[in-house]
């Protein structure tokens, strides 16, 4: 079972979801800011997360894994010091 916590881009929980549902045929339960895929592993939802993310040109988010809890997170960006 795979989780995935939209915190940070709520408005686009719905269009992962079909995205989803488009590239592995699966719906997933909506849950709030969270969708839950029973029968996805983690590692597979991840890829797919992460492929949604560069396809809809989110490239200021990552995607964080903890226990089959996968977290959209925006990045951090550090200014090299000279």
């Amino acid at each position: 079972m795979a989780v995935v916590k939209f915190d940070k881009i709520k408005d686009k929980i719905s269009d992962f979801q079909a995205f989803v549902k488009e590239k592995k045929g699966i719906e997933g339960k909506i849950d709030g800011n969270s969708i839950e895929y029973p029968e996805m592993k983690s590692e597979t939802l991840k890829l797919l997360t992460k492929k949604y993310l560069h396809k809809q040109g989110l490239e200021d988010y990552r995607v964080l894994s903890q226990s089959g809890v996968l977290t959209i997170v925006e990045k951090k960006y550090f200014e090299a010091k000279s």
